[in-house]
């Protein structure tokens, strides 16, 4: 991928946008990111459980069955150390770790469908006209033409729609870095 941006940077001899003020812009942009990440984190959370959800509680109550007939297990003999060490435990135990195993991985497939729809959404929003990049740069005065300005819209696209699948807690971080160093430059200059 650097190696792809290089050449085209070398053929297209990309220009320099100027920045607009971010410092003051943004604060309202990281409220606005967060306020739309929760919505985004909402719906996904709808999709999923709708989707998902029996499949995991299914799971989850398989979990229970077997960790309960392996306390079951223990309970009913009288010396422990020999009880671990017998078939029946060590039958009971690797079905137990089986079925948290097939969990994990059914987590797992719920993060990544998660990630994808976060990032569709994310695109989505930001295909409509909330953008990152876009609200910072101010692109009018670079003139892009041509491919340059669909590039930098196809770019600013995936990145706001990148930052808004990471979810509101990512954007709450770097809002309150944001607040931590405001109020140090307020504090400096008074």
């Amino acid at each position: 991928m650097v190696l792809v941006i290089s050449f085209v940077a070398w053929k297209v001899q990309p220009i320099s946008l100027e920045i607009n003020d971010p410092v003051e812009k943004a604060a309202s942009l990281l409220g606005t990111l967060i306020f739309l990440s929760l919505f985004v984190e909402r719906a996904i959370e709808v999709f999923l459980s709708a989707w998902r959800s029996a499949g995991a509680d299914e799971l989850d109550r398989e979990i229970a069955i077997r960790m309960l007939a392996v306390e079951k297990y223990l309970q009913s003999q009288p010396d422990k150390l020999a009880a671990e060490e017998s078939s029946q435990y060590k039958s009971l135990s690797t079905s137990l770790e089986g079925i948290e195993k097939e969990r994990a991985e059914y987590r797992a497939g719920s993060r990544f469908i998660s990630q994808w729809l976060g990032l569709g959404m994310g695109m989505m929003i930001a295909f409509i006209g909330i953008r990152i990049i876009g609200t910072i740069v101010n692109v009018e005065q670079a003139n892009l033409e041509g491919y340059q300005a669909a590039l930098f819209l196809i770019i600013d696209i995936i990145f706001t729609g990148a930052v808004l699948a990471g979810g509101s807690d990512s954007i709450n971080k770097i809002m309150k870095v944001y607040n931590s160093v405001m109020a140090k430059t307020v504090k400096q200059a008074s």
